[in-house]
């Protein structure tokens, strides 16, 4: 049994570089740590056979969209066992941090939905309000406005009959005149 101690240096912290390579060891039955360093860099140690470490080396080199390599030192020596498994080293309470900005963070977005959410259930509220306001208003306007043009049709009818009745009286005269 070996051990690969190696340094990633490139664009490999905060990318995923290192649940990328603790899949990638677990997968050759390697066991060991993976862990960032203070300097920006990765460190890797892993136990296992020869030709299983030679494998993790090469697929250390990762170029992708998120994760750069630049350039890895290695140096093998012989292996302690000391290992169980192979794990991500979560140094700094950097897990704790960012799932206190995490939390933090959707907090904050929990407010702020509730609020849109008040904000829509009061407006909603007002509209049903207002919708309700207006077809009252609409029905107290039509209501008015018909029974307006009713008062005006009687209105206009008697004036009409009185007009025609006149009209009658002096078509009556009028022939009376004229000796009709």
């Amino acid at each position: 049994m070996q051990r690969l101690t190696a340094y990633v240096s490139g664009k490999v912290q905060k990318t995923g570089y290192r649940a990328r390579v603790l899949t990638i060891a677990r997968d050759f039955g390697l066991k060991g740590y993976v862990q960032n360093l203070d300097d920006g860099r990765v460190k890797v140690v892993a136990e296992g056979e020869a030709g299983d470490l030679e494998s993790l080396l090469a697929a250390l080199d990762i170029k992708n969209t998120i994760i750069n390599v630049v350039d890895i030192k290695s140096e093998y020596s012989s292996g302690t066992g000391d290992f169980d498994n192979f794990v991500k080293v979560v140094s700094g309470g950097e897990t704790d941090q960012r799932l206190d900005v995490a939390a933090e963070l959707l907090t904050k977005l929990i407010v702020v939905n509730e609020k849109i959410l008040d904000e829509i259930k009061a407006t909603r509220k007002e509209l049903t309000e207002t919708h309700e306001d207006l077809n009252e208003s609409i029905n107290e306007s039509r209501d008015s406005v018909v029974s307006e043009i009713r008062e005006l049709r009687v209105d206009l009818k008697e004036n009409l009959e009185g007009r025609l009745i006149r009209i009658e009286s002096d078509v009556s005269q009028i022939k009376a005149k004229i000796a009709l």
